[in-house]
């Protein structure tokens, strides 16, 4: 099956929807399809290249991608978006043919990936992987109503002439059952995540020195976009309160517990600044981005997740987490909480600083409790694997074709 996977966010940008991207793509392969993957053009790429991206269990696949020139906003500068249908269409795009056509947003990347679906009258499936609603404060210009009454409308008109839709979560799925899309049109398959990675005990140490991590020092971590809508000020003030309590300023220095911010983002010096009037920042470390193979000593060396984004329609780094063994305290709503087990493997809390800060203090304060919440997230049954998205996926696939199959053909219509 030759599968179209059109999405604004591929290398060498990394989040959540590249990292799903990846994932599908690498068990598509495996499974003896062919999906060809359509992304913007960034600088250093060409229009059509061939990649050979790194997956999971240290292995690489050889994957077709296609550039398409774009354009960047100064709005979100590092993520540049193509160009139109219609506007600049290189040559290996008037070519290609396909059975199928996958979306990852409905904007960009997704008119495009709508326009070859409806050229060559294949059916048209997209991912619902962002609550686009909780991001309008980048549109600084315009009116928050105005902002949402705009995406509210164009994500009403696109997933509604698609002929299946991808939630990764129930709670994505009644986002968009809100904005009056059919419910039989959503699917929820959330993105796999790997096994976690084996680490070497001298990786750990490592990284605990470059980080100025002390090896008996409780680490807080949170890995993640440095962004607004990620409600990061509910961690740094939840910490603040923490460090302010008896227990930790009579802490000696080198079991103090230390927050750990892994991720770059448009919010990263606003939230130094934050920490600096805190009065606490000599317990925080900012580490940027790392890779996954970076990030696997980081999740051994730290103690907790702690997760404060409402925004999330699944929050993969989550379940990587807890693949670690790592407790987390998360913040209710979003997606995210679907993906723990309350009081078994995580503690989830109200968007509250009190309740943020005592479920943290209630977990650094008790290590049997800790160690039983580490070897059930170890185990948790929530954790979706690359295997099993994969396998629905297709047999998403084959119900939408098999579908469209039955139904009357009339020349190149769009199907949906």
């Amino acid at each position: 099956m030759r599968v179209g996977i059109f999405t604004e966010s591929y290398d060498p940008i990394i989040n959540g929807v590249s990292t799903s991207v990846k994932t599908l793509t690498a068990e598509l392969l495996r499974m003896g399809h062919t999906p060809i993957i359509v992304a913007p053009r960034y600088p250093g790429t060409g229009v059509a290249t061939h990649s050979l991206p790194a997956f999971r269990d240290g292995d690489s696949l050889p994957c077709e991608v296609i550039r398409l020139p774009s354009w960047r906003t100064p709005f979100n500068p590092e993520n540049p978006f193509a160009f139109p249908p219609g506007v600049i269409t290189p040559p290996e795009m008037r070519g290609l043919a396909l059975d199928i056509v996958h979306t990852q947003q409905p904007f960009g990347m997704g008119l495009h990936g709508r326009a070859r679906a409806q050229h060559l009258g294949v059916p048209l499936i997209s991912t619902f992987h962002t609550l686009y609603i909780e991001y309008t404060h980048y549109f600084r210009v315009v009116p928050r109503p105005v902002a949402v009454a705009y995406l509210t409308a164009v994500m009403q008109q696109y997933y509604r002439s698609c002929s299946a839709i991808v939630v990764p979560s129930h709670e994505a799925g009644r986002r968009l059952e809100r904005m009056g899309i059919r419910s039989d049109l959503l699917h929820v398959i959330p993105t796999g995540v790997p096994a976690a990675a084996p680490v070497l005990q001298e990786a750990v140490e490592r990284e605990r020195e470059t980080l100025s991590l002390p090896p008996c020092a409780p680490v807080l971590l949170f890995v993640g976009r440095v962004a607004p809508e990620k409600n990061l000020d509910l961690l740094i003030d939840s910490f603040t309160r923490l460090c302010a309590l008896p227990t930790c300023q009579s802490s000696p220095p080198d079991r103090h517990p230390l927050l750990l911010i892994v991720g770059n983002g448009p919010y990263v010096e606003a939230l130094r600044r934050r920490v600096a009037a805190s009065g606490f920042g000599k317990w925080v470390r900012f580490a940027g981005f790392l890779t996954r193979e970076q990030l696997a000593p980081v999740y051994r060396a730290s103690t907790l997740f702690c997760f404060p984004s409402l925004t999330e329609t699944q929050g993969v780094v989550l379940s990587e987490a807890q693949s670690y063994g790592l407790p987390c305290v998360v913040a209710s709503g979003g997606g995210a909480p679907e993906f723990v087990r309350p009081d078994v493997d995580a503690l989830v809390v109200p968007n509250d600083i009190h309740a943020f800060t005592e479920a943290i203090r209630s977990l650094l304060d008790d290590p049997a409790r800790r160690e039983q919440f580490a070897r059930a997230a170890r185990e948790s049954p929530l954790r979706p694997g690359p295997t099993e998205m994969a396998a629905k996926v297709i047999g998403l696939y084959d119900a939408v074709l098999a579908s469209a199959a039955r139904r009357p053909r009339r020349g190149a219509a769009h199907v949906g």
